[in-house]
């Protein structure tokens, strides 16, 4: 209340007062934020999404037609836009994730890892994007050089080159491809996660309009400019984020199984807790089939423009117009997911996107104009698209509800460690299944158009074990009394 000799002063100080006393407050292990705090928050965040999408999600589809037209057959490309990366990330995945959950730092445990990678994943895309020079520099205007004794075309020097800079690439990219995902759980509040997934999601789609419309179309003509200014963008932005992004206290990591300590201790710990309990093997296959499912997405694009003759504009733009309706849908998928469980909302949403690769395979069965094709490829993406969006609203929720949130990033990497081994041969067996169609049945670019026939047959796999997962989750508590397994 206010007094008769109260000065202006003293009412403003006692308003402001008021005010932070009565400021909401939400809250997340240590961290407290207001309205204002959190709103900065989210914006951080997904400006580090929106970076990191178009510039290290989008870019490299780029890079299977780039090295076609440099003459790579389909094993070439599969093993150096995809089986080294999962090479990689079967190798050191595990280490990364399990040490930046039991890393107690003064930045935290996910910032110091992605900081310090964010500015060699830059420097290698600027590498990608100069590989010409590169090239130019070693061997001039040459047709063949000498590289370790042994006499090499400037074609195979070139694909040397880009296997080098993607392995570099790779090494790099692993701790922002496994790290900033479980930065999500520990610094949002957990009545707002779905939410901010949600926004997470609708960001990654405007970035993707964005190079579907503006880049894409371009993207073989100015190969150089678009990794050399994307490669100098992600080290900018990313930087960013990752200094306004700060993370709140973590209590002592938890003790190894045999409550020693070393690296043999943690190994044995990584393999008891991940790896004793059949759950867990359902989740992992069930990730695992989905994932060496989409090993043959590698050759859609490349079907679209050689085999069903769209040009990348053409595709561009379909990207470009389809995403709007993607973008619509992402926070009602997400409330979807809220209200009726992830766990149950993404299996229903698999068991129809299933019938999307069905569908793919008209194609093999008829060639259609390409104007045909075109309205075709239209019709079965807007089909799919409400269902696709609630599978990917319901994927990651239903992971942070089913593993252990004090060991996320080391069952994440778990996970990933299992998926990146069947995905090295995965790749390399769609690969070879696409060299059969062209050697023994003589396919030429036809062959492009089995590739969902590779992708249906182990999303079926995947369906099973997922419903295997749905039962134990069932039996394990289901909707309201879910624990996760412990050895």
């Amino acid at each position: 209340m206010m007094t008769p000799n109260e000065t202006l002063w003293q009412r403003i100080v006692r308003f402001r007062q008021n005010v932070a006393s009565n400021k909401k407050v939400y809250a997340v292990g240590t961290l407290r934020y207001s309205v204002f705090g959190l709103v900065m928050l989210f914006f951080w965040l997904l400006w580090g999404d929106f970076i990191s999408t178009l510039l290290n999600g989008c870019i490299p589809s780029i890079l299977p037609l780039k090295l076609k037209d440099l003459g790579a057959d389909d094993k070439t490309m599969v093993l150096l836009n995809r089986t080294l990366a999962y090479g990689i990330t079967f190798v050191f995945a595990p280490m990364v994730s399990l040490n930046s959950d039991r890393h107690r730092g003064r930045w935290g445990r996910r910032i110091p890892y992605l900081a310090w990678s964010t500015p060699f994943v830059g420097l290698c895309m600027v590498l990608i994007g100069c590989y010409g020079d590169i090239v130019h520099f070693f061997m001039g205007d040459a047709p063949q050089t000498i590289l370790l004794g042994f006499m090499i075309t400037r074609k195979v020097f070139t694909l040397l080159l880009f296997g080098a800079l993607f392995v570099g690439f790779d090494f790099a990219n692993i701790f922002a491809g496994t790290v900033y995902w479980y930065l999500f759980n520990d610094v949002v509040p957990q009545q707002f996660l779905s939410r901010f997934l949600s926004l997470f999601r609708m960001v990654g789609i405007v970035a993707g309009m964005l190079y579907s419309k503006l880049i894409f179309p371009h993207s073989l003509d100015h190969f150089r400019l678009i990794f050399v200014a994307g490669g100098i963008a992600y080290i900018i932005g990313f930087l960013l984020m990752c200094i306004f992004v700060k993370e709140g206290q973590y209590p002592p990591p938890p003790e190894n199984v045999d409550k020693r300590t070393g690296f043999l201790s943690t190994v044995k710990t990584f393999a008891t807790e991940c790896f004793t309990h059949r759950f867990y093997w359902y989740f992992f296959l069930t990730s695992t089939c989905l994932f060496v499912a989409g090993q043959s997405g590698i050759f859609q694009v490349i079907r679209n423009r050689d085999s069903l003759g769209l040009t990348l504009k053409q595709l561009g733009d379909m990207g470009f117009y389809i995403a709007p309706l993607s973008f619509i849908l992402q926070y009602p998928a997400g409330w979807l997911a809220d209200k009726y469980n992830p766990i149950r909302v993404y299996l229903a949403a698999t068991l129809v996107c299933v019938f999307s690769n069905v569908f793919q395979c008209v194609f093999i069965f008829h060639a259609f104009t390409p104007a045909t094709n075109l309205i075709l490829l239209y019709c079965i993406s807007l089909l799919f698209m409400p269902f696709t969006a609630v599978q990917e609203a319901a994927e990651l929720p239903m992971y942070m509800r089913l593993l252990p949130k004090e060991r996320y990033g080391q069952f994440c990497s778990a996970n990933s460690m299992l998926r990146s081994f069947a995905m090295i041969f995965g790749g390399l067996g769609a690969a070879c299944f696409m060299e059969v169609l062209k050697i023994h049945f003589h396919m030429g670019d036809w062959r492009y158009r089995y590739y969902p026939v590779w992708s249906l047959t182990f999303q079926i796999f995947a369906v099973v074990f997922l419903l295997l997962m749905f039962r134990e989750w069932r039996a394990r508590g289901g909707d309201k009394g879910y624990t996760p397994p412990t050895v």
